[in-house]
């Protein structure tokens, strides 16, 4: 392990984007236990929002009492509410995830970076790991100590214990067979929560089925999908043998420049299905490139995208 490994931590790197950006939580009223955020409701900060006929047994500090010098009636101020929202995050485990140390490093960061918004805005939170159809839940004080996949390492070897199973990785995966299972569609996101999923989304299928639970709910939902530049096209020619680096499936392949050439268009569109998809749902999209810091991969597409906004 070179000295760049060893001194690398994603909590460094999400501190940094924290300083600089955060989670859009300024998209819509909340409604949540008290904090700092804007409420859908009535409440006691200072924001004005309506007035309405005094009831007894209300807070006289609230009494419109130049109202009732004009009027003679006694009416109320009423205040919007300060909530603090709650966010679910999930993040998407597979093995595709953590292909290469950079993408696995920036999956770290993000969901580092998505703990520590939270964290700030005063948000509780709930954390899951997604590989196929199997959720973990996580704790949040292990991925602030950046250790969570080591809690991971521990339920998937209990599961695979339970299931009398292991799994075996003898061939060196590729990123040229994008066909990982969905992730579970039984994900548990809370009504009126902001929603985060961290997946690079290379898994086959209609986006609606993992988009309406995310959509559903009011909140605010927001995909953050960590992607590498090699991914986008097929460097090698002649016969390669191409293994599923989800499944371990392998197959003799020949690759020459048409090929690469339809594997470069059916990507694009399968992330322009995915933004599409997106949109239509009122869903925040935004690829973050695993290239460079977290802050500056997050000043392109997710800003723009508003997945991210600027720190006041």
């Amino acid at each position: 392990m070179n000295a760049a490994a060893v001194s690398f931590s994603p909590r460094r790197g999400a501190l940094a984007a924290a300083a600089r950006w955060r989670l859009p939580f300024s998209r819509q009223a909340w409604r949540g236990l008290a904090g700092n955020w804007i409420g859908a409701g009535a409440g006691s900060s200072l924001d004005f929002q309506d007035h309405r006929s005094y009831v007894p047994g209300d807070d006289p500090r609230h009494i419109h009492w130049q109202a009732f010098a004009r009027t003679g009636a006694l009416t109320m101020k009423l205040y919007r509410a300060e909530v603090a929202p709650a966010v679910d995050l999930l993040v998407d485990v597979s093995a595709s995830m953590s292909f290469t140390p950079e993408k696995q490093a920036r999956t770290d960061e993000l969901l580092a970076f998505c703990v520590e918004c939270a964290d700030r805005a005063g948000a509780p939170v709930r954390l899951h790991g997604a590989e196929g159809r199997t959720i973990y839940p996580l704790a949040t004080e292990e991925v602030r100590a950046d250790r969570w996949r080591d809690r991971l390492r521990r339920s998937e070897s209990e599961s695979e214990r339970e299931k009398g199973r292991t799994r075996t990785n003898a061939v060196p995966p590729s990123p040229s067979l994008p066909h990982s299972p969905s992730l579970s569609l039984s994900i548990p996101w809370r009504m009126g929560a902001m929603k985060v999923l961290i997946s690079d989304l290379l898994f086959p299928g209609d986006p609606s089925a993992l988009l309406v639970p995310l959509a559903a709910a009011s909140g605010v939902g927001v995909v953050l999908a960590p992607s590498l530049a090699e991914e986008a096209d097929l460097p090698w020619r002649g016969n390669i043998q191409l293994a599923d680096c989800e499944t371990n499936a392998t197959r003799r392949q020949r690759v020459d420049d048409s090929l690469a050439s339809r594997y470069r268009v059916a990507y694009h569109r399968h992330f322009a299905l995915w933004r599409e998809a997106c949109r239509r749902r009122g869903i925040l999209f935004a690829r973050v490139p695993c290239a460079g810091t977290l802050a500056a991969a997050l000043a392109h597409e997710a800003f723009g995208a508003g997945a991210v906004e600027a720190v006041a």
